[in-house]
């Protein structure tokens, strides 16, 4: 589980910026808490973040996407240069390392992971393991320099040492089978695994028949009112797909790699399902069926369907996946509310959240527009953050609404957060000096911008 997640001098983040999946003192939908006894810590299992546009909000999903790319990358070439995207209004900054620090419960232990980039190079690294009050650094890094826990087994230590300036220690994990080396591919596990990052441009979706069957979608397609009475698949010639090369050998990797079935959305929309059979790629194209007058069937392909429709059927698999038995995943998700309708979204939620329990490890973080969501019946308000940017320094930052004051008091639970938030009561709004006149620069001559602007 993401029990806190930091960055610093990384795009729009200038200073050290947490997102906390900590429980606060909320007494509120106490059943959403996910308890770890062993370090007495509530964790939640969802966080929403508002804010308004460049406010920061898809910047932190991308800093998530940035750090989890990085740690699971094997391509281990020394010449290989790291897009590093410092806060670029800063002139010190570029000066300095971009930094990204994960809390992280794996097999019920608290870890601390961290790492340091600059100029294309890891300047810092470390895991941590914490255990009561004491902390065991398993190791530590600084620069191509490393210092070990004196338990962890030499050939890991010379395994560790021999990594590249520009990749990190914990991605070499998995290139050689060493013994000892199991809890620190547990990390390297939940990253390569655990977490997934869905953006409003991710295309390739992963899972199969045990994780979400398709009489299980079809229900809950129709369930929702899409129209859709069932789903079904009809084999293809791969060819016929329409995916790019590239796209093909990434559904080759996944496939040997040991996955049974890998989903894919091509271009036009199209749901395709690729499996392996006697070593061959087999594909099939999802349809969709709807009743007519007469209560028969009618076939429809998926792209003929809503763009809502289509939406839902990026978004099953991921709380498909949340749901499960003894489930690790977590998932962040940018725009959630991106086609959906108010309801919708609140029913994901809602049936998302009534299936925790303390025991439950599965997470759900995402990014929204929706202010409808702002339901203290449904969220509480430790789940609930704002990100705002400085409209001084250009930098974003992250709240949690139960650390917000209104008019000198803390928001309360008969508190309408949806109006608090539209009147700008609670941050995480563009900052409009007023509606209108957005297409009318006036008849004064060029201002103050506009004479800035022709001097670049």
């Amino acid at each position: 589980m993401l029990v806190r997640f930091t960055v610093s001098n990384w795009k729009s983040f200038k200073d050290p910026t947490s997102l906390s999946l900590v429980a606060g003192k909320e007494k509120q939908h106490s059943d959403h808490i996910q308890y770890v006894p062993e370090y007495k810590l509530n964790i939640l299992p969802i966080a929403l973040v508002y804010g308004g546009n460049a406010s920061g909000k898809s910047n932190l999903v991308k800093a998530l996407d940035f750090a989890s790319r990085l740690i699971v990358s094997t391509n281990f070439d020394p010449y290989e240069n790291i897009p590093i995207d410092f806060f670029r209004l800063c002139e010190e900054c570029a000066n300095k390392p971009s930094t990204f620090d994960f809390d992280l419960v794996i097999d019920e232990k608290l870890y601390h992971y961290y790492f340091a980039l600059f100029q294309s190079k890891i300047v810092e690294e470390s895991l941590t393991r914490l255990t009561g009050k004491r902390a065991t650094v398993l190791f530590d890094r600084k620069n191509e320099k490393f210092d070990f826990h004196y338990k962890l087994p030499k050939e890991i230590q010379q395994h560790f040492s021999s990594t590249l300036a520009n990749k990190l220690a914990l991605s070499s994990a998995v290139t050689k089978q060493i013994e000892g080396m199991d809890e620190i591919k547990a990390i390297y596990d939940w990253f390569r695994f655990s977490l997934v990052i869905l953006t409003p441009h991710s295309r390739l979706i992963r899972f199969n028949e045990q994780n979400l069957p398709t009489r299980e979608l079809s229900y809950a397609l129709n369930k929702i009112d899409t129209g859709i009475s069932c789903i079904k698949f009809e084999e293809l010639p791969v060819k016929s797909c329409g995916l790019e090369p590239d796209d093909m050998e990434r559904i080759n990797k996944f496939l040997l790699s040991g996955a049974p079935v890998v989903w894919f959305t091509n271009v036009m929309d199209d749901f395709c399902k690729f499996e392996l059979r006697n070593n061959e790629i087999v594909a099939s194209k999802m349809v969709s069926y709807h009743k007519n007058e007469k209560g028969e069937n009618v076939r429809f392909e998926i792209q003929e369907n809503s763009d809502g429709t289509r939406r839902c059927l990026h978004l099953f698999p991921a709380f498909n996946a949340m749901i499960r038995p003894n489930s690790t995943a977590c998932y962040v998700i940018d725009e959630l509310d991106r086609s959906l309708h108010t309801n919708l979204v609140k029913q994901l939620l809602v049936s998302f959240l009534e299936t925790r329990n303390q025991d439950t490890r599965s997470q759900l973080i995402f990014t929204n527009h929706d202010v409808m969501q702002m339901d203290q019946n449904v969220l509480r308000r430790d789940e609930i953050w704002m990100a705002e940017r400085n409209p001084a320094s250009g930098a974003s930052s992250l709240t949690a609404l139960h650390e917000y004051e209104y008019k000198d008091q803390y928001i309360r639970k008969d508190h309408s957060l949806p109006k608090l938030y539209l009147e700008g009561g609670l941050g995480g709004i563009p900052y409009l000096d007023s509606f209108g006149g957005l297409f009318t620069s006036g008849n004064d001559g060029e201002n103050e911008d506009e004479q800035r602007c022709e001097t670049v």
